[in-house]
Parts: C-alpha cells; sequence; structure tokens
C-alpha cells in the first residue's frame, strides 16, 4: 500500500514530467517575496536535480548542496 508522501509525489512528478529515473525528493512553495515561485529538488541516481517554475535549473552532489544553490539563485534573481 502507498504512503501519502508516495501518492504526493507521484502527482508532482507527472505535474513536472520528470524524465524517467527521477524521484522527488523536496518541493517548495510559496518561495521569494511575492509567494509565488515553487522549486523542486529531484534525485536521479546519485545527482540531485533543482527545479524553479518547472524549469531545470542545475544539478548538485547533495540535497544540501541542493538548497544551498536554490537559496543563493533567489538571492541573485531578487525574487
Amino acid at each position: 500500500m502507498k504512503t501519502f508522501k508516495d501518492s504526493f509525489n507521484i502527482l508532482v512528478e507527472k505535474k513536472l514530467k520528470l524524465p524517467a529515473g527521477e524521484e522527488v525528493v523536496k518541493e517548495f512553495k510559496r518561495l521569494g517575496k511575492k509567494r509565488d515561485v515553487t522549486a523542486v529538488i529531484t534525485k536521479a541516481r546519485n545527482l540531485y536535480w533543482l527545479y524553479v517554475d518547472g524549469e531545470k535549473l542545475d544539478q548538485f552532489r547533495s540535497e544540501k548542496l541542493a538548497e544551498k544553490g536554490l537559496k543563493d539563485f533567489l538571492k541573485v534573481m531578487g525574487v
């Protein structure tokens, strides 16, 4: 039986249309000053990918580095 988190991740993966083999690790909603930015961190093999508003941004070696990259991106873009 699937847990709620598994079911929710399946919905997010279909919404983003992730490539095969990628799974959602963490999702962030309501980011930025206007609270209109969403971000998702996914994992494929040993790499973590960062998606911001549905666009693939960059790859990272760990989840922690991906979160730091998201924070830096928001700061640079002034979002």
